[in-house]
């Protein structure tokens, strides 16, 4: 019989269970846009995630909303509350709602306005994630870089392909497409472990 504590195998289980399932939907979203463009040249819309749509679309939507309940568990269950554990769960409720509704793209000039908005979200990020545990901390580490990786390759990707003689349809962008939905999705939802299981952690301490 093993001396670890309960809590502790829970937690371990926990945070397999939550990178495995994470690597396997990304890569079975990587799969779904690569043979449908491969079987079907993007003709199917559900497996033509290159333009935020799709199914790889859609999950990273429910990624970002996965992200946003455990921000709110967080809060209702946290004490004492800082700034950042009631902060959080807000903003991310109004990035899932743009996110969503695509309100930005009737913004002009809508980076500048967001630009404040996401470096707060993501210092809130960082700050609860180091009150709960080590542990949350360097997941939620993984998770902003992979964040700030999906949104570099979506606002300048593109452009990047351009300039070193890449093709910006094709395979090259198919490529670029899953690289930036699989960045993204695992970003939130390894944001959403994380603060499982740093909650967790917290609970067991306390």
């Amino acid at each position: 019989m093993s001396d670890r504590p309960v809590g502790g195998v829970e937690r371990d289980r926990l945070l397999a269970v939550g990178i495995a399932g994470t690597i396997s939907i990304v890569l079975a979203g990587t799969a779904a846009q690569l043979i449908g463009y491969g079987l079907f040249h993007g003709r199917v819309p559900a497996l033509d995630s290159a333009s935020d749509g799709g199914l790889f679309g859609l999950v990273g939507d429910i990624s970002i909303g996965v992200a946003t309940v455990a921000a709110w568990i967080v809060l209702l269950r946290l004490r004492p509350r800082n700034t950042a554990v009631v902060v959080l769960p807000l903003l991310l409720s109004f990035l899932t709602v743009d996110k969503l509704l695509r309100l930005h793209d009737h913004l002009p000039g809508w980076l500048v306005l967001y630009l404040p908005v996401l470096a707060t979200t993501f210092v809130a990020i960082a700050v609860e994630a180091r009150r709960l545990s080590p542990r949350c901390f360097r997941l939620t580490a993984v998770a902003l870089t992979l964040l700030v990786g999906s949104f570099l390759i979506h606002e300048y990707g593109a452009w990047l392909l351009s300039h070193l003689g890449g093709s910006t349809t094709g395979w090259t962008y198919q490529v670029k497409a899953v690289v930036k939905h699989g960045s993204e999705v695992a970003g939130w939802l390894l944001l959403a472990l994380g603060l499982a299981v740093g909650l967790r952690e917290r609970e067991q301490l306390v």
